[in-house]
């Protein structure tokens, strides 16, 4: 029986596509053992991750099928994927890690440039000291950094991963409208954070990760209470079939001063000024020079360089690119990005934040509702 969540079209493309970017950047086989990167390469999504001391590998040649190092109870489950090749397993811990340097060498990458995920924007979903006894066993060996092939194939989403992401957005969207109207002055953090949390699971989310939340830039669900003045803001997202949204929400329990107003009318008008120049070419560092302006404009500070206004998401709910001033990319069709610029206020920040997804044409939204500022009476 396969149990993966995309046919298996999708990952040969994936392989496909990577194997191009591999070859770009001479390396002849690149090592995905992080969470997200194996579950993107494989469609084996075992909780093993769960467990640091049992770590599970997919090794991708720069011509053919895939290879696997898994754990014992999930070998099954790997062989019976059709886009594997070998799959070898070990029984349980301490992990074994002569393997690394057995199976390399009997796969005929013995002395090969090897790339793993060691840069700014990736982990090695095992600890670093596996490396170097992978070197010392494998002196011929090259151990280079394998991220920018990885990187750049997650940052454009296929047709079927924007199913799911505009799935999750959409469930985002929905249960924070759900959880509105049962909302009164004296409620909670901890009660907004469950009946959010429940809600995502009842529009759709999986229960098992539901998704994240933030109150009021802080996830300490406490005993706090929102009183009549108050300014609630849920910075959160629901994960859908591992992907995830990610928007940003304000509330006022009761009626919103006019500073409040202002203020929420500002943090819109800066997410709709970037919108603007998020179209493919743009370099992604232009974005935060927008709000800059927009925000001195009217009076307020500015977004220090490198703080970013925003963020790639996926299979997390914040990837590469960083919408930043120190960012070298540059936007691109097939990208998803989440903006979130901040309106710096004493003592605190207030923002509002959407999903768009990147076409040819520019910024499409995934998601809407930013420009309600929520009264709760």
């Amino acid at each position: 029986m396969i149990e993966a969540p995309f046919p298996q079209e999708e990952y040969q493309s994936r392989h496909q596509q990577v194997q191009r970017l591999m070859e770009r950047d001479g390396l002849d086989l690149v090592v995905a053992s992080a969470r997200d990167n194996f579950w993107y390469f494989t469609g084996l999504v075992s909780y093993q991750f769960d467990h640091l001391m049992r770590p599970e590998i997919c090794f991708i040649p720069r011509e053919g099928k895939p290879f696997a190092l898994v754990y014992g109870n999930n070998k099954t489950k790997a062989e019976a994927l059709p886009w594997f090749g070998e799959v070898r397993s070990y029984v349980d811990v301490p992990f074994p890690r002569e393997m690394l340097s057995e199976f390399l060498t009997d796969m005929g990458y013995g002395s090969a440039r090897v790339g793993f995920e060691l840069d700014d924007d990736q982990r090695l979903g095992f600890p670093v000291n596996y490396l170097t006894q992978l070197t010392e066993a494998l002196p011929k060996a090259r151990i280079e950094d394998g991220s920018a092939a990885l990187t750049e194939q997650r940052l454009f989403k296929s047709p079927r991963e924007m199913e799911n992401m505009r799935q999750a957005c959409d469930i985002s969207v929905r249960a924070f409208d759900r959880i509105l109207p049962d909302l009164k002055a004296g409620v909670t953090r901890r009660e907004v954070a469950e009946r959010l949390y429940i809600a995502m699971i009842e529009e759709g989310a999986h229960p098992r990760h539901p998704g994240f939340l933030m109150l009021n830039a802080s996830t300490q669900y406490d005993e706090r209470r929102y009183e009549k003045g108050d300014r609630m803001i849920a910075d959160f997202g629901a994960c859908y079939e591992g992907y995830y949204g990610d928007i940003t929400r304000m509330a006022i329990f009761g009626a919103p001063s006019a500073d409040q107003t202002r203020e929420h009318g500002l943090a819109l008008h800066l997410i709709r000024e970037c919108v603007k120049v998020m179209k493919p070419g743009t370099p992604i560092s232009e974005i935060p020079r927008v709000a800059n302006a927009e925000l001195t404009k009217n009076g307020y500070p500015e977004v220090a360089s490198p703080k970013r206004i925003g963020h790639g998401i996926g299979m997390a709910r914040a990837e590469p690119p960083s919408i930043s001033e120190a960012e070298v990319r540059t936007v691109e069709a097939g990208m998803v990005l989440a903006i979130e610029p901040k309106v710096r206020i004493p003592g605190a920040s207030v923002h509002l934040e959407e999903d768009v997804f990147i076409t040819a044409d520019g910024a499409e939204p995934l998601t809407a509702g930013a420009e309600r500022l929520n009264v709760i009476e």
